[in-house]
């Protein structure tokens, strides 16, 4: 098996086992709802705060260094889940956890694409990419359904501790893939200082930030409160499970599928329009919901790879960790801002006339992005 395949193998197996009740399982061992809303902010401050620091260690040191780390920090995160009994049991839990996602962001498909790039291979690198992203999602989906049998027929904290292994042996399976070489020889505050420079100086790589949210945005604003969209048009908790499930799957094959280089880079260009028309059908009919979600999955996954091969391309290999954590830092600040607007005003004016005005919106700022030559 090559390098691509084992970092296929490496996501497959990288099961969550507690993702689908991890909420419950922090009630059963007496946390109250602000302490777990408290956590859940955390985590999601810490990542973004942590992101840019662990993307310069990555580039200064390496980026496999980085990626074996972050999945090697889940095994004591989760055993310290499964031991915990308290509030400080899952806090400190919690802390070694967003540390490893911060140490995996932008390493991991920076190792990837110099890996490829270095054996001539960087044409392959949306397809890689993309079934990257399948393989991971299929293994969440397994994880999920597997760890709620699990927890049906051993407890809960059994799913949790038998999470733990597959984490080492994530780990241990890209142990075995070659390493990066391309190192920053600068100091942390000058390495920072000029991958900033870069961003700011580098028109073509400022508008790919901004292209990556045009084409992101309006499907976020669908599927972060699809479950609250499905159920005012199936009124049942069962069928919207099944539909939060499908919606994994549906995301895995998206991915994995792959249109080739001329259809990627069609539909790259025309995805400020083709999702939030999408989005727009969903608003105006709940039953066409389930067409937004297939081929919004799809349309987002096609175009992504594509712009994930201009991103990679457009950035030097000794900078290329940082300034994917840039990049994710700028992505998550605009999809929390997106969904406290989107919450805001589906409260004002209900889910399906929110969403159709927030897809009028996107329709506006991308029609005139689609009619350029290139992104």
């Amino acid at each position: 098996m090559d390098y691509v395949g084992r970092f296929y193998l490496s996501s497959l197996l990288h099961m969550t086992f507690y993702s689908g009740f991890y909420l419950i399982y922090l009630r059963s061992i007496d946390l109250t709802d602000g302490q777990i809303g408290f956590l859940i902010g955390l985590s999601l401050v810490l990542v973004a705060l942590l992101e840019v620091p662990t993307g310069i260690v990555a580039d200064k040191i390496s980026k496999k260094a980085s990626v074996l780390l972050s999945k090697l920090l889940l095994v004591p995160g989760t055993l310290l889940l499964y031991l915990a009994h308290s509030f400080t049991g899952v806090l400190i839990a919690t802390l070694l956890n967003s540390l490893a996602v911060a140490f995996l962001t932008g390493a991991e498909t920076g190792w990837l694409y110099e890996l490829l790039s270095r054996d001539g291979r960087e044409g392959e690198y949306p397809k890689v990419y993309g079934r990257l992203r399948s393989f991971e999602m299929v293994g969440g989906f397994v994880g999920a359904v597997g760890g709620g049998f699990i927890a049906h027929s051993l407890g809960m904290r059994s799913a949790v501790l038998l999470s733990a292994p597959f984490a080492l042996l994530s780990a241990l399976i890209l142990a075995t893939v070659p390493a990066d070489t391309a190192r920053s020889g600068t100091s942390y505050g000058r390495h920072l200082l000029e991958s900033l420079c870069f961003v700011r100086n580098s028109p073509e790589v400022l508008w790919l930030f901004l292209y990556a949210n045009l084409i992101g945005l309006p499907l976020t604003a669908f599927t972060s409160f699809m479950q609250l969209y499905f159920y005012g048009v199936i009124a049942s908790v069962m069928a919207i499970s099944w539909i939060s499930a499908g919606y994994t799957l549906i995301s895995g094959i998206s991915w994995y599928v792959d249109f080739g280089e001329k259809g990627r880079a069609v539909i790259c260009r025309w995805s400020p329009v083709l999702i939030p028309s999408l989005t727009l059908l969903a608003g105006l009919n709940g039953y066409l919901g389930f067409l937004t979600l297939v081929l919004g999955s799809l349309f987002f996954a096609q175009a992504f790879k594509e712009w994930q091969r201009r991103f990679q391309r457009a950035i030097p290999d000794e900078k290329r960790a940082t300034i994917g954590s840039f990049y994710s830092l700028f992505t998550a600040t605009l999809n929390g801002g997106l969904n406290a607007l989107a919450g805001w005003l589906y409260g004002r004016v209900g889910i399906v006339e929110g969403l159709v005005l927030l897809s009028l919106g996107f329709l506006l700022l991308g029609a005139g992005t689609a009619l350029k030559k290139d992104i």
